[in-house]
């Protein structure tokens, strides 16, 4: 069984780095790629180090056009900051095999890069990336080329997986799908923001209806999973049960990143939700269901990533036995 460990919340670990607030920056983590990027740089380092196989640039808010707008650079420049986000990832994974080149008990040792591309409601700034109700109201066209910029730019910079992160409306990760096949050689996994009950994308729209269509309607084998990121570690399984119950030659490789479990208020920041089960606890239900890609989101550190590490071991070890 072949599980790929993703990293955790960049800007959680950012965080720790640079003793600064992120969250409410228009550009979130990527403002550090100007200001700051030895820290994006030891972020990346601290996960590769924790056990991740792999890790996301520091790309999720970070369009060719907010760039622009919110660093006062030219679009050259925002390109270039772009490849530099590329660029930092890949020198920490550089760094990190020469660390572990003699090390025969590390199991991470050819990591690999993911390009972060977060939804098109995140450059809205309204908060229309937790509802995605700008699908039904933006051309299509538009969502294409606003991602368009940003895919362009990573690939360019020799970035050939793609993670297609906090889709909220149907209609952008269809974009999406259509915007891949203009990209044959490059992969991708689509990830999903949804509701609470267990059953839908934010916007209303049915998960397992939009993730299955995008994914069948895809290029053979471009996406390499599909599934959910930035919830609630109890709302995975409700959400991804029963996508694979055909025959073994229909399996769907599927991925998860979820978030602590601790929720947020506006008064007190993050507290620990105490009905939520501790995130470990979930790991082989969410195994046993086809999650391939496993990993962390908001609030999801270094440290828990090598927690996540520990206990897919120990599943492989009791499969095994």
């Amino acid at each position: 069984m072949d599980i790929k460990i993703l990293d955790g919340g960049f800007s959680s670990q950012l965080s720790t780095h640079i003793g600064a607030k992120i969250d409410g920056d228009p550009l979130w983590t990527a403002r550090f790629l100007a200001t700051n990027p030895n820290a994006v740089y030891a972020t990346h380092l601290d996960f590769l180090r924790a056990g991740a196989d792999i890790i996301e640039t520091s790309t999720y808010q970070a369009s060719v056009p907010d760039l622009m707008k919110y660093l006062s650079v030219t679009e050259e420049e925002g390109i270039k900051l772009l490849h530099k986000a590329a660029n930092l990832a890949k020198n920490a994974v550089n760094d990190y095999i020469k660390e572990i080149i003699d090390n025969n008990d590390i199991e991470n040792k050819n990591p690999i890069i993911a390009g972060s591309c977060g939804p098109y409601g995140a450059s809205l700034h309204d908060g229309s990336e937790y509802n995605g109700t700008y699908g039904k109201t933006t051309p299509r066209d538009t969502i294409i080329e606003w991602h368009k910029s940003r895919i362009n730019a990573l690939v360019d910079a020799d970035i050939n997986l793609l993670a297609l992160e906090t889709i909220p409306c149907c209609q952008e990760a269809e974009a999406l799908i259509e915007l891949l096949r203009e990209y044959p050689n490059i992969k991708a996994w689509l990830s999903f923001s949804c509701k609470k009950d267990s059953q839908n994308i934010v916007d209303g729209s049915n998960f397992q209806e939009i993730a299955l269509r995008c994914y069948k309607t895809a290029l053979p084998g471009q996406i390499v999973a599909i599934g959910v990121n930035c919830i609630a570690p109890e709302n995975v399984t409700p959400l991804l049960k029963n996508i694979n119950t055909g025959p073994a030659n229909e399996f769907i490789p599927l991925i998860a990143y979820p978030n602590s479990g601790e929720i947020y208020l506006q008064s007190e920041g993050w507290i620990k939700n105490g009905n939520s089960a501790s995130f470990e606890n979930f790991i082989p239900e969410w195994l046993e269901l086809g999650i391939r890609y496993l990993g962390g989101c908001c609030r999801m550190y270094a440290e828990d990533i090598k927690s996540i590490r520990k206990e897919v071991n120990n599943f492989k070890r009791k499969r095994e036995s």
